[in-house]
């Protein structure tokens, strides 16, 4: 009963987490951010942008041209025109954790995670 008691803590824990997370993207925070999306080799947005000191604004002007954009594993950029929703699923905020290299206030994805953004 105990553990059947803290798993149901932990789970509303962490909804409520997401939850406040969302809300926190929505008011503008994060102007034109869409969420934290799986990925793969295969990847979720095929143009590699660049990498190194990676901050928004600089992954924005590397994919210029482009609907989307990806920033992941802290430095990485990654631009396409398309989210493949069924094969790359939106994710849970709390697994993109990495800060940016050089924009440490801004999550910058983590390992086959992105936080994607509409350039």
């Amino acid at each position: 009963m105990k553990i059947t008691l803290l798993l149901l803590i932990c789970c509303v824990t962490i909804a409520n987490v997401d939850a406040v997370l969302n809300d926190f993207m929505r008011v503008g925070h994060y102007k034109g951010y869409i969420g934290c999306f799986v990925d793969d080799r295969h990847r979720l947005l095929r143009h590699y942008g660049g990498g190194h000191h990676m901050t928004l604004g600089k992954c924005r002007h590397l994919c210029k041209g482009y609907k989307y954009l990806g920033l992941q594993f802290a430095w990485q950029c990654f631009c396409g025109n398309h989210l493949n929703y069924r094969v790359y699923p939106q994710s849970s905020e709390l697994q993109c954790n990495m800060p940016c290299s050089a924009e440490s206030h801004r999550m910058c994805g983590s390992g086959w995670r992105n936080s994607v953004y509409k350039v």
